[in-house]
């Protein structure tokens, strides 16, 4: 089945009369809402708890947010399943398959197979939550719980930042010592950071956007910035803004627009080429903040292994083993809890080899496809605009420099929020696809 034919409403002539439910009762209403709710409340409380009791409360705010999920899907068990949501099972099955041959070659087995297990949590996180959120007003108050869990997020940043620095100006000297002791009393910065601006994103995708939602947005960006000491988050997303704008110039119906576009993105990659061609070693691994490094000790564990990897978090037997020494930032980062090679593509490929990537890049698929009919077509229920596929490619953008997300080790909060944003997406052709049938219902009853 093909992706445009699966998200194509009208090639379901087979549809119950009831949607979900005839006229379903206000408990039900009440306990699907609050239940959509609370899933990205609980991402966002989790590392305020993480922070006060890491080891007392990680593990029950997980198993809260995927019993919060499965039911909510479950309150609309009645629903068939719609094509988008046949795909999206599809694709994970195929990928958990492709992530679990990998699993039985790794050194560490039974470790292994623990990892395989934590990522089909997340599959099927994904999966529950894109039935849930079929329900409009399920999905509405979904989405403000992303926006308030931002808010909540950015609040947090500034609080810890108060706390250990008082009232002290954030500069970029200040924010880089807050960083460092933020990360000692265990808060992770760059991740929190990103959660907030990422559940800003997700809730744009199922909101319709204005202008007083869009202005949320200006101080996530400069809190994730301003008092995180890191440059990613705001070059990530300076370049998610620049690729979707190449991506509308090379769609354009001007000629002019057209070659404008084409000749900037294909000066931005040659120059890119070129500067990283140049630039030393050194400039490389200070720019990276010692990244470069943690990503050539991962092709080369890939190249030893190129099919199956080594296995799950096999970056923990001698990765500071393979690192020069001299670079001291290089080693404190190999040491964090992040860990792996600080790139979700390069530890698919050293833990999974060519197998494992195989299903990554489904996923990807799915994801970028699904954006783009999203952003380029159009719809009757779906008022996102662009969001989805902007949203998509600074995901995956942010794949480059850090471990969680669509492929993490599937404990982290961003991991869920990464398969929470995929059911978002797919979910949205459920809706299109509801609509277009309830609306053939209705104008076959009036020919009737």
């Amino acid at each position: 089945m093909s992706l445009t034919s699966a998200m194509n409403p009208s090639a379901s002539p087979n549809w119950s009369a009831k949607r979900f439910e005839a006229g379903p009762k206000f408990s039900v209403l009440f306990l699907s809402g609050s239940l959509a709710a609370a899933i990205p409340l609980i991402l966002s409380v989790y590392w305020v708890a993480f922070w006060m009791a890491p080891e007392a409360l990680g593990a029950p705010l997980r198993i809260a947010v995927v019993g919060c999920t499965v039911l909510l899907g479950l309150v609309w068990y009645r629903a068939p399943l719609s094509h988008a949501e046949v795909l999206l099972f599809r694709v994970l099955a195929m990928a958990a398959v492709a992530w679990f041959i990998p699993t039985l070659m790794a050194n560490d087995r039974s470790h292994a197979l623990a990892g395989w297990v934590k990522i089909l949590i997340l599959f099927t996180v994904c999966c529950f939550a894109a039935r849930g959120l079929r329900h409009p007003q399920s999905a509405r108050a979904f989405g403000f719980g992303l926006l308030v869990g931002a808010l909540l997020l950015g609040g947090f940043i500034i609080f810890v930042y108060i706390k250990y620095l008082g009232l002290t100006m954030p500069t970029y000297k200040t924010a880089r010592e807050f960083k460092g002791i933020a990360q000692f009393a265990g808060v992770p910065l760059n991740t929190i950071a990103f959660a907030a601006v990422f559940s800003y994103m997700m809730g744009l995708c199922l909101l319709k956007p204005n202008r007083r939602l869009i202005s949320i947005g200006i101080p996530l960006i400069v809190i994730s910035t301003v008092f995180t000491g890191s440059r990613a988050p705001l070059v990530i997303l300076g370049a998610s803004v620049f690729i979707l704008l190449c991506i509308n110039g090379l769609r354009s119906h001007s000629v002019f627009n057209r070659v404008t576009a084409a000749a900037v993105a294909l000066f931005a990659v040659v120059g890119f080429i070129v500067v990283i061609s140049l630039a030393s070693d050194a400039d490389l691994n200070h720019a990276s903040e010692g990244r470069t490094h943690l990503w050539s000790a991962g092709f080369q564990k890939f190249s030893e292994r190129p099919l199956f990897g080594f296995g799950y978090e096999s970056w923990r037997d001698d990765l500071v083993s393979r690192l020069p020494g001299e670079y001291d930032l290089t080693f404190d980062l190999a040491k964090s809890l992040g860990g792996g090679y600080h790139n979700e593509y390069i530890s698919v490929l050293a833990e999974e080899g060519l197998i494992g990537a195989f299903g990554g890049a489904l996923i990807i698929w799915l994801l970028l496809r699904s954006g783009w009919l999203l952003a380029f077509r159009k719809w009757a229920t779906v008022h996102s605009q662009e969001w989805p596929l902007f949203a998509a490619i600074f995901l995956l953008l942010r794949a480059n420099f850090e471990v969680p997300g669509l492929f993490g080790y599937g404990q982290d909060p961003v991991d869920y929020l990464a398969y929470l944003f995929l059911a978002i997406v797919l979910s949205r052709f459920s809706v299109e696809e509801d609509y277009a049938r309830q609306w053939a219902l209705s104008k076959a009853g009036r020919s009737a």
